[in-house]
């Protein structure tokens, strides 16, 4: 045999993985190298979702879409109610990593049991798809509800979201999850009261606990980011929370959320050195404590704001009359419509 020719006996050289180049078994579907998802299935979101979820249930039509993930109405025969499924999008998915630390947040998220947070019923990996079920809640998120009230809300009315969703994350809190993309698409409305969605999502993408996915793109809305998300810190805590909360309570105050631009780093960059309008300016007549409040959460240095939701249910609950505090029992949560 010449020297430098291949054996006939030789096996052709397997595939590559596209970002390490480490040689792959016939069949891998993630480099045990590095991660990277390999496999990618070219069907469509609904004929994947439908073989993964099999005959029980029925997938009746998308609801909603955005950049993480397609959310699709589906009826479970078994038990005759109707689920919302979240499929989140395979380009995120990007690794056996990603896709396990996303299946241990939702582990913690499902342990989640309070009247005013979305509970999530089941979560799978079938494939190349990765999703979560939760009720289906004939309501409106924040963020729509916000864009058809086209203005400030009612002092009392936003006293109770505020508290409302105060109270969720108070409860994750204590339980060690931090949300860390509270923003009014988050945020359901049924039947008056608020319900907070999708905890544990965003550490589940963020590969370092920072902002930003593994594809480079940024977690949550510019307007609703802390200073600390803002400046790509990883070591995000309960207090992110309390900022990204007191951004919602200034926006259903005055109508606006307190910073705005017209790109991305303009908002990054108010985030990190500007001060909010006082909401005395913004709004006259609302009580002292009120904007006390409100201002306190929205703090640059988290050493400076709440030390924790206790403080702000504390001060919420003098503001509220009594019926203002009865809402649905510690512990039940929300059912799925049954259209």
């Amino acid at each position: 045999m010449i020297s430098g020719m291949a054996s006939p006996e030789s096996p052709a050289p397997g595939p590559f993985c596209p970002r390490c180049g480490t040689g792959l078994p016939a069949g891998a579907k993630f480099c045990a190298r590095c991660g990277t998802r390999l496999v990618a299935d070219k069907r469509s979101f609904v004929e994947q979702l439908r073989d993964a979820l099999g005959e029980d249930y029925e997938v009746l039509s998308e609801l909603g879409s955005g950049g993480f993930a397609v959310v699709y109405l589906v009826r479970d025969r078994m038990a005759s109610r109707h689920l919302a499924i979240k499929v989140m999008r395979p380009e995120l998915m990007v690794s056996h990593e990603l896709v396990e630390r996303f299946k241990r947040e939702i582990r913690l998220a499902s342990k989640l049991d309070h009247p005013n947070i979305l509970p999530v019923f089941f979560a799978a990996e079938r494939g190349d798809m990765v999703y979560y079920a939760m009720p289906r809640v004939k309501g409106v998120t924040l963020k729509e509800h916000l864009r058809k009230h086209d203005g400030p809300l009612e002092v009392l009315a936003a006293l109770r979201l505020m508290r409302d969703i105060a109270a969720a994350l108070a409860h994750a809190h204590e339980r060690g999850v931090i949300h860390r993309d509270i923003k009014p698409s988050n945020v359901m409305l049924d039947g008056g009261k608020a319900l907070v969605l999708d905890f544990g999502l965003a550490r589940a993408l963020a590969p370092k606990g920072g902002t930003l996915t593994g594809t480079g793109e940024v977690i949550g809305s510019p307007q609703y980011l802390s200073p600390e998300q803002a400046s790509g810190q990883s070591d995000l805590d309960h207090r992110t929370d309390i900022y990204n909360w007191g951004i919602l309570a200034y926006e259903m105050l005055t109508g606006t959320p307190p910073f705005t631009g017209d790109s991305i780093h303009e908002v990054l960059h108010q985030h990190l050195i500007a001060k909010p309008e006082n909401l005395g300016t913004r709004r006259p007549g609302l009580p002292e404590p009120l904007r006390d409040l409100v201002h306190r959460a929205l703090e640059k240095e988290r050493d400076k704001r709440h030390a924790s939701f206790t403080e702000v249910l504390t001060t919420l609950k003098a503001m509220l009359p009594a019926d203002g505090l009865r809402g649905a029992h510690p512990g039940r949560r929300t059912h799925s419509d049954r259209p």
